[in-house]
């Protein structure tokens, strides 16, 4: 996001990562329902490590979108006060405006790919 952008559209970007979180969150629950499918059956120990490790990986995924969630403002002013902050970074150091934001939802995304990736060829190999 460049820092000359307007505040509607630091607002529509905001929204936007809302939606995706959400939207993840969800996948993440549908992702869960597998794997209390596949615990409920007798399982090698092998097996139900895997499902364990995976239940976590989901735990840990559904903590980093409530903390990203929280930190993305609702509030008109919030949002407001946070673009005006940034902006203002932005002029002083030529910080990019909402930075860490976005590398925060950026690396969050990447993991979350690696661990969907993971998890769909866990889903091929033994569901």
């Amino acid at each position: 996001m460049e820092s000359t952008i307007s505040i509607e559209q630091f607002k529509e970007e905001l929204q936007s990562w809302k939606n995706e979180l959400s939207s993840i969150k969800e996948e993440i629950r549908h992702f869960e329902r597998h794997l209390e499918q596949l615990a409920s059956k007798r399982l090698p120990k092998e097996l139900l490590a895997e499902v364990e490790h995976f239940q976590n990986l989901f735990i840990c995924q559904k903590e980093v979108i409530d903390k990203l969630r929280h930190d993305l403002p609702d509030s008109r002013n919030k949002v407001e006060n946070i673009f005006h902050e940034l902006r203002q970074m932005s002029e002083e150091s030529n910080w990019e405006a909402s930075e860490g934001l976005e590398s925060r939802m950026d690396t969050f995304r990447k993991i979350y790919i690696e661990i969907k990736q993971d998890f769909h060829r866990f889903e091929a190999d033994w569901m």
